[in-house]
């Protein structure tokens, strides 16, 4: 029994999933064995769960939220901040002191929301151009519901959070949504939110430890998690990371400075 019905030669069979990437990698067997997982740990699936279901609508103001707590607190008064030598854009950092210190954090809310929604739109756009079909999830044997499988023995594979994971997700697949998302967090509170907590020397730039463990364990549990609950192929999600990449570099600057013409115009300066 296997807990997709698509077997490698189906999935190969769109062009997006025949690349030499794919080939090379050999990711068609990659994606098998991820999504042939029978189940983990209970403690193991919440790391997972957090990381799949993270980037989920209903968690954009618990985000939105974070970027306005952790920038005023790594602009308080009491923090000495820094940007030169930092990953920390250093003329967004200094324009951030010079906004009243009860609007810092809107500020940045308003710039990370700005791009969440660009990032939303070119992911939503890759998907209606590509067109590319999701793993299919099982009609037996599969259970995504937290306890409703501990006394069937028919059950062959768990996923607890397969229900709330899979929620509110798109028809097509490629590129990865969650993971373009992910990404856009991980390069936003690099380059634009300021911290005052403990930071590693790499490459001659100062990275707070905040960020490691975002670039390190987030967001490729988010990567995986998308796999693993047969929400995505890992190409998807190579996909949507390249694809955040990209805007960071063309767009998001152009966005920055259009954020303060627009924060200007709402008294937010």
């Amino acid at each position: 029994m296997t807990i997709t019905t698509r077997s490698i030669a189906q999935h190969e069979s769109e062009w997006i999933y025949s690349t030499i990437l794919t080939r090379q990698l050999n990711l068609s067997s990659l994606n098998d064995y991820i999504h042939q997982i029978p189940h983990v740990p209970l403690i193991v699936e919440l790391y997972i769960f957090i990381c799949g279901y993270a980037f989920n609508p209903t968690m954009v103001p618990f985000w939105l939220g974070l970027v306005n707590v952790l920038t005023c607190t790594g602009l308080s008064g009491n923090a000495v901040a820094k940007f030169s030598g930092t990953t920390i854009d250093e003329q967004w950092g200094k324009l951030l002191l010079t906004i009243d210190s009860n609007k810092r954090g809107h500020m940045n809310m308003a710039f990370y929301l700005a791009t969440v929604l660009v990032t939303l739109l070119f992911t939503e756009l890759g998907k209606a151009s590509f067109a590319t079909t999701r793993p299919k999830v099982p009609t037996s044997g599969y259970a995504t519901i937290m306890g409703a499988d501990d006394k069937n023995d028919s059950i062959k594979f768990k996923r607890r959070f397969g229900s709330l994971v899979a929620s509110l997700k798109s028809k097509h697949s490629f590129p990865s949504g969650d993971s373009s998302q992910a990404m856009n967090l991980c390069l936003f509170f690099l380059r634009y939110v300021p911290t005052t907590s403990t930071v590693m020397t790499l490459g001659g730039y100062s990275i707070p430890l905040r960020d490691i463990v975002l670039f390190s364990l987030f967001l490729p549990g988010v990567v995986f998690a998308r796999v693993f609950y047969l929400c995505h192929w890992i190409e998807d999600c190579i996909g949507g990371v390249s694809l955040s990449l990209l805007i960071h570099w063309l767009i998001i600057p152009f966005l920055r400075d259009y954020t303060v013409v627009l924060a200007k115009s709402f008294d937010l300066m």
